[in-house]
């Protein structure tokens, strides 16, 4: 069986469409051998990498309800809403489970808005580390580890391709990017404030109403312009061996998505890109991998932990 790494990139509800890549892979005799994830693609490859099979996340996704997930936790550093709905749900899942105790390697990105490193998570809680690379700045509240305020691994590495490469440099790195391709930017979804934020429809149509409801949402399309853009510039500097770009990218980053169509959009993108997935393990395309150094553009929590022993995680 061949094994191949996976880098699975942020995108909010988006990110269902992991589980069908992982699916059609499996079903074309691939063996995942170690993934990294930002944001969603953290929450999808911790679950993946702790043992859980495709068709147990997809039914765990279908299970969600969505205005039950945006609650807020007494421990929260301020934020507009909470995530503690879905980490509640996702502790039940994964209970107290530590990166050592993972069946597949993987680490999760995350930044430390204190200093601005990218921050690999690869040791402790597995819970805590989907936290801390979930945590879109401002909206989820950020995490603390060690000395760290961790947020979403997005805004400096969307699509992880150097934490898998440094995870397995000598295998194929297959990367997931779930944002618009360039080409059409003009026509992707702007975000909206999705209905099942718990916050009344009234307030939400005044605010925009609002001079500052206006500026607010040129920061957050802008915004979102950058993270696509770092996005793009990190693929071309990294250069993973396969790109997918399911079609989920139509919908925005906070759109709700039916999985069974995500999951689909998975599936599909890898039916489509088989030739290029064979091509990468060419004598060719091994060769490369070997001359191509391996490096990670952030910093391990692991050598940050044992810098730091009296910090709380």
């Amino acid at each position: 069986m061949k094994k191949i790494s996976l880098a699975l990139g942020g995108g909010g509800m988006k990110g269902f469409t992991h589980i069908g890549v992982i699916r059609q892979l499996e079903l074309e005799g691939y063996q995942i051998a170690a993934l990294a994830g930002t944001s969603v693609g953290g929450i999808v490859g911790a679950m993946y990498a702790a043992g859980f099979s495709t068709q147990e996340m997809e039914d765990f996704s279908k299970n969600l309800k969505f205005p039950n997930l945006f609650n807020r936790s007494s421990e929260d550093s301020p934020s507009l809403i909470g995530l503690q709905g879905l980490f509640n749900l996702l502790k039940e899942k994964l209970g107290n489970k530590t990166f050592k105790e993972l069946k597949i390697p993987f680490v999760a990105i995350s930044v430390d808005i204190n200093t601005g490193y990218e921050i690999i998570l690869d040791s402790g809680s597995v819970l805590s580390a989907i936290q801390a690379t979930s945590a879109i700045p401002g909206v989820f509240p950020a995490v603390q580890i060690h000395n760290l305020q961790l947020v979403d691994g997005g805004i400096m590495d969307p699509v992880p391709v150097s934490g898998a490469r440094w995870l397995c440099p000598d295998y194929p790195i297959i990367a997931v990017c779930l944002s618009v391709p360039p080409q059409d930017w003009q026509d992707s979804a702007k975000i909206q404030v999705p209905p099942y934020i718990p916050i009344p429809e009234f307030i939400v149509h005044h605010f925009t109403q609002l001079r500052l409801g206006q500026a607010m949402k040129v920061f957050v399309d802008s915004t979102d312009i950058m993270t696509k853009t770092i996005a793009e510039l990190r693929l071309k500097m990294e250069k993973p061996d396969v790109l997918l770009r399911p079609g989920v990218y139509k919908y925005s980053l906070v759109d709700q998505v039916d999985v069974q169509e995500a999951i689909q959009y998975g599936m599909q993108a890898v039916q489509k890109a088989l030739p290029q997935i064979t091509a990468a393990f060419s004598v060719t395309d091994r060769i490369n991998r070997w001359l191509k150094p391996s490096f990670l553009s952030g910093k391990l929590l692991s050598e940050i932990g044992a810098a730091s022993p009296r910090s709380k995680n």
